[in-house]
């Protein structure tokens, strides 16, 4: 039963987002940007859940359960603390991102982050971050076909078919695939829109009927709060008990707010309904909306993540790495069918981010490398082509690495990703505001992605004790400190905006 309300659900759905969007895409323009036509419902609800998948669903709740213990003494999670991850990205992230960054994009008037960057520092600059966030964004999107994969886990298991991780990731390829495949980025908005709604219902829905159902044999709430309290973890229950612990901010909250802020700003796979939108008010106008709806739907999954770890029962099974926590109690939990509503919740989120990884990245591979360096002059038709066999390559090269990371913590991968995209929102903003220096841009770049690598698989600990030794904050400190002094000792130009301010009039007026 569960495994058919999913079924039923995503296969109307994808064929009604899909026969709607294939009459409106009649080129490459139409279906890597929809034409460069959505109004600020449809850019809200893209971008809002852009960020949404693994990141806001499975992270969250591996980091509130831990998991993998027989002894409290050994319990990793940090509960209640994870929805400061939420709050950061929501509350910093999207107002900066809806506010400054999407308009900015819509002022430059390029198809794609790296085209941007292309205009203010020239081709092979574009190149560069096209060829670097194609492969950084894979490993992101390597976690969201993994969280897909364990929501048709969830629901194959909840109808007595048993399959395995490994083959539920499969199918979760094949569903990404066909999220974006036939209409690009207008059939993502739509399904998107739709999906925000459906995953804000069905999470909270399935969260109140665990509460009622589940949770009163151990008296509720504050059974849950009992657990904690016997072991010693009342703090981590409420969001201002963590407030006084600096490993959770340092470690886990401030590195999620900063990297999601400047790494996300460059990023294709975010920006990406930006690009689409018709205007700079479309742009900005859905902020307070999409801000608050990012916030509200974190909440169910770090709850259930929680609840999961103060039942005995479900503690005891819950692998190292706290994926299998929010599964084992919607199967204890929840009747048959709604455990397919909440799959349905989580499958909302992550085939919006996987199906925005793979289509950010099939855009890159299609207009920035193979059309923009090989076949300029290609037609339109034979350019959708490209698009769509593009959508293909992006997504089967989410397959491998999520088949390896099906059992692992993607925390740290998130990390080393994000990182690589400080540097180059640093330059940007310098060369964009204050000063264009391509040689500065360049040398500020290759040493901050040398540091991030050197600080990702060298063990740092020994020079820089605890949260120190983690990347970000060699990476973060080098691309502000660098980036600021090799352009001012480095030869350059006046700022990008005051050489091109004629041409950002121009695009503004429109």
């Amino acid at each position: 039963m569960a495994l058919v309300i999913a079924i039923v659900y995503f296969a109307a759905l994808i064929i009604v987002a899909s026969l709607y969007s294939r009459k409106k895409v009649k080129s490459a323009e139409d279906f890597a940007n929809a034409g460069g036509g959505l109004g600020w419902v449809m850019v809200t609800f893209s971008f809002v859940l852009a960020p949404l998948g693994s990141g806001h669903t499975m992270s969250l709740w591996q980091k509130a359960a831990g998991g993998g213990f027989t002894d409290w003494a050994d319990f990793g999670g940090i509960g209640a603390g994870a929805m400061w991850w939420a709050i950061g990205a929501g509350a910093i992230f999207l107002p900066i991102a809806m506010l400054w960054m999407g308009p900015l994009y819509k002022k430059i008037g390029a198809p794609t982050a790296p085209g941007a960057l292309s205009k203010i520092f020239g081709k092979e600059m574009g190149w560069f971050h096209a060829a670097f966030q194609t492969m950084t964004w894979t490993g992101i999107g390597c976690s969201e076909l993994v969280a897909t994969g364990t929501a048709i886990y969830t629901l194959c298991h909840a109808s007595n078919i048993p399959l395995s991780i490994y083959q539920a990731i499969i199918l979760g390829f094949i569903l990404i695939v066909c999220y974006v495949f036939f209409g690009g980025m207008l059939q993502m908005a739509w399904l998107n829109c739709i999906n925000a709604v459906v995953m804000i219902v069905a999470s909270y829905a399935a969260i109140g009927i665990i509460a009622v159902n589940y949770l009163s044999q151990i008296g509720g709430w504050d059974g849950v709060k009992a657990v904690y309290d016997a072991a010693g973890y009342t703090s981590i229950l409420t969001q201002t008990g963590t407030l006084g612990l600096p490993p959770v901010w340092l470690g886990v909250i401030i590195p999620v707010i900063v990297l999601h802020t400047t790494a996300g700003a460059v990023s294709q796979t975010m920006m990406q309904p930006f690009f689409a939108a018709k205007d700079e008010s479309a742009c900005r106008k859905g902020v307070f909306l999409g801000c608050s709806f990012n916030i509200m739907s974190s909440l169910p999954w770090i709850f259930l993540g929680i609840a999961a770890m103060a039942i005995p029962a479900i503690a005891s099974q819950v692998n190292a790495n706290g994926l299998t926590a929010v599964p084992l109690i919607a199967q204890q939990g929840l009747p048959v069918p709604a455990i397919g509503l909440l799959m349905v919740a989580l499958l909302s989120a992550t085939l919006s981010t996987g199906g925005g990884v793979v289509l950010a990245n099939s855009n890159v591979i299609a207009n920035d490398i193979v059309i923009g360096c090989c076949m300029p002059k290609a037609d339109p038709k034979k350019k959708l082509f490209v698009n769509r066999i593009c959508i293909i390559i992006a997504a089967a090269l989410l397959l491998p690495g999520a088949l390896i990371m099906a059992n692992e913590f993607v925390f740290n991968l998130f990390l080393w990703v994000f990182s690589f995209g400080m540097p180059i929102f640093v330059v940007f903003i310098i060369g964009y505001n204050f000063k264009l220096s391509k040689k500065a841009a360049w040398t500020t770049i290759i040493v901050c992605y040398i540091i991030n690598c050197i600080w990702t698989f060298v063990d740092m600990s020994k020079f820089f004790p605890g949260v120190w030794s983690m990347n970000l904050y060699a990476v973060m400190v080098a691309s502000v400190v660098l980036g600021i002094v090799f352009h001012l000792i480095m030869p350059g130009e006046k700022a990008w905006k005051k050489t091109h301010a004629d041409e950002l009039v121009t695009s503004t007026s429109k």
